[in-house]
C-alpha cells in the first residue's frame, strides 16, 4: 500500500515537471511610427524577458535616420532611444544582443533584429476652405449647392425652433463652425457657416432661414420695414423693466413696462432678422427706438424734448451711440442733455462730463463758473500780453535813446577836438604877432641911437 502511494506521488511530480512552462530568454523591438516626416522623431523600445546584457543599436544610414544612443543595457526590463528623421528615404535600424545572459535558460541563441523606418518630406498644408455639401435636414435650400456659391435661403414652418445644418468640408484638414443644431425664431434668421482651411483662411457660407409667420404684423418705422415679435422667448426685457403684454391688431404681444417712467417696450425685428427694443405709444400708435446713455452713476434716456436756451446744439458720442446735446462757449468737456432717469423717473436737464463719463443733475452755476474761469484766464492772458508789449516798447525806446546819446557824445567829442585845434592855431598866430612887435621896437631903438 505504501509503495503504491509513493508511485502515485512520483508520477504526479513527473507530470507537473513535464507540464510546467519554462521561461526562455528573449527580446522584442518596436517603434512608435515606421513612417516619419523630415525633422520628426519617434521612440525605439527594446524589451528584454528573462535576460540581462548589452544591446548595440545601429542605423544603416544616419543621414536618413539617426539614433540618440548606440547601446542599451537591458536587465529584464524595457529601454527606449530616440530616432530622428534627418533626410528622405528608408533606413534600417538594427538591434544586436551582445554579452547577454538568460536567467533561467541560455541566451546564446538570440540573434539581431531589424526594423525599417521610412522618411518623407513634410506635407504642405492644405489651402482648401470649400464645402463639399451644405444641407438643412428635412428642408430644401435654394439655389442648389455649389462650392463657389456663398448665399442660400430656406423656408421652414411657423413654430420651428431648431434646424440641423449639415456642412461637410472638402478637405479633411479644414475646420467648420456654425453648423449643427441651430436655434431659430419667427421671421428671418441669418446663419453663417465658416470653413477655415489648414492654412488659416476663412470662407463664409451664408444661410438665410425664414421661419414663416402665417399672420405677421408688419409696420413701418422711419421708412424701414419691421415685424412685431410675438413670442416671449424671442424678446427679453432690459433691466428696470418687468414682463407684460399688449394687444396689437388683435394679437397678444409680449411687452416690457417701467411704471416709473411710464414706458412700454416691444420687440421689432428688421429685415436682417435683428431684434431691438422699441418704445410703444398705444394712444398715438407710435414706435420709437429705445436707447439709454449709461454712466457709472446714472442711466438716462436722452429725449431732448426741451431745448436749452442760449446754448449751441451739437452731437456727442456716449457708449458708441450718437446723441444730440448742448454746450456753452468752447468747452469740450461738459454737455447738457434733456432726458429721463430710468431709476427715478425724473425728467430734467442733465450735465454730462465727457472726461469722467458721468451724469449729474444740471446746475447752470457750473457752466457759469466755468465761463468765469475762462474769462479770468482770458484777462490774465490779455494783461500779460499788454505788459509784454509795453516792455518791448520800453526796451526799444531805451535802445533808441541810448543810440542818440552815443551819437551826440561822438559829435561833441568831434567839436571839442576841432576847438582845441583852432585854439592851437590861434596860439601860434599870437606868438608870431608878439615876436613881430618885439622886432619892430628893437629897430626903433636902434635908429634913435
Amino acid at each position: 500500500m505504501r509503495k503504491r502511494i509513493l508511485r502515485i506521488l512520483f508520477l504526479d511530480l513527473l507530470l507537473m515537471m513535464l507540464t510546467m512552462k519554462v521561461s526562455a530568454a528573449s527580446f522584442t523591438i518596436n517603434v512608435g511610427s515606421k513612417n516619419l516626416t523630415k525633422g520628426g522623431t519617434t521612440k525605439l523600445t527594446i524589451k528584454g524577458t528573462d535576460l540581462a546584457g548589452r544591446f548595440n543599436i545601429t542605423t544603416s544610414n544616419s543621414n536618413i535616420v539617426s539614433i540618440s544612443e548606440d547601446r542599451a543595457w537591458i536587465d529584464n526590463n524595457s529601454y527606449s532611444v530616440t530616432l530622428t528623421a534627418q533626410g528622405v528615404g528608408t533606413a534600417t535600424i538594427k538591434v544586436t544582443p551582445t554579452d547577454v545572459s538568460g536567467y533561467n535558460s541560455s541566451a546564446s541563441g538570440l540573434t539581431a533584429k531589424t526594423i525599417n523606418v521610412t522618411v518623407a518630406l513634410p506635407r504642405e498644408k492644405s489651402s482648401d476652405n470649400n464645402l463639399s455639401s451644405l444641407t438643412v435636414e428635412g428642408f430644401t435650400i435654394t439655389p442648389d449647392f455649389s462650392k463657389d456659391t456663398l448665399d442660400y435661403k430656406v423656408s421652414v414652418p411657423e413654430g420651428t425652433e431648431k434646424v440641423n445644418i449639415i456642412a461637410v468640408a472638402s478637405s479633411k484638414y479644414a475646420t467648420i463652425t456654425g453648423g449643427g443644431n441651430v436655434s431659430v425664431t419667427d421671421g428671418v434668421n441669418n446663419i453663417s457657416v465658416v470653413v477655415k482651411s489648414e492654412t488659416g483662411v476663412d470662407k463664409v457660407y451664408n444661410l438665410v432661414i425664414d421661419v414663416l409667420d402665417q399672420n405677421p404684423i408688419n409696420i413701418d418705422v422711419d421708412g424701414k420695414n419691421y415685424t412685431i415679435v410675438k413670442l416671449r422667448k424671442n424678446f427679453t426685457c432690459p433691466e428696470e423693466f418687468s414682463e407684460s403684454e399688449v394687444v396689437i391688431s388683435d394679437n397678444t404681444i409680449p411687452a416690457c413696462i417701467n411704471e416709473k417712467i411710464n414706458y412700454t417696450l416691444i420687440g421689432l425685428k428688421d429685415e436682417e432678422g435683428n431684434i431691438k427694443s422699441y418704445v410703444y405709444n398705444a394712444n398715438k400708435n407710435k414706435y420709437s427706438p429705445y436707447s439709454f446713455a449709461y454712466s457709472s452713476n446714472l442711466k438716462i434716456i436722452i429725449t431732448n424734448e426741451k431745448e436749452l436756451d442760449n446754448a449751441e446744439k451739437v452731437n456727442i458720442n456716449i457708449d458708441e451711440k450718437d446723441y444730440a446735446a448742448y454746450k456753452y462757449g468752447s468747452s469740450e468737456r461738459y454737455y447738457v442733455v434733456y432726458g429721463t432717469n430710468i431709476e427715478t423717473g425724473e425728467n430734467n436737464f442733465y450735465l454730462y462730463d465727457s472726461q469722467n463719463k458721468t451724469f449729474s443733475t444740471y446746475d447752470n452755476t457750473i457752466i457759469e463758473n466755468l465761463e468765469k474761469q475762462n474769462q479770468i484766464y482770458l484777462y490774465v492772458i490779455i494783461v500779460f500780453g499788454v505788459g509784454l508789449f509795453l516792455s518791448i516798447i520800453c526796451i526799444i525806446s531805451l535802445n533808441i535813446k541810448k543810440h542818440k546819446l552815443v551819437n551826440k557824445s561822438t559829435e561833441d567829442n568831434k567839436k571839442s577836438k576841432k576847438v582845441k585845434e583852432d585854439n592851437k592855431e590861434n596860439e601860434v598866430v599870437d606868438d608870431n604877432t608878439t615876436y613881430d612887435i618885439f622886432e619892430e621896437e628893437n629897430k626903433k631903438k636902434k635908429s634913435k641911437k
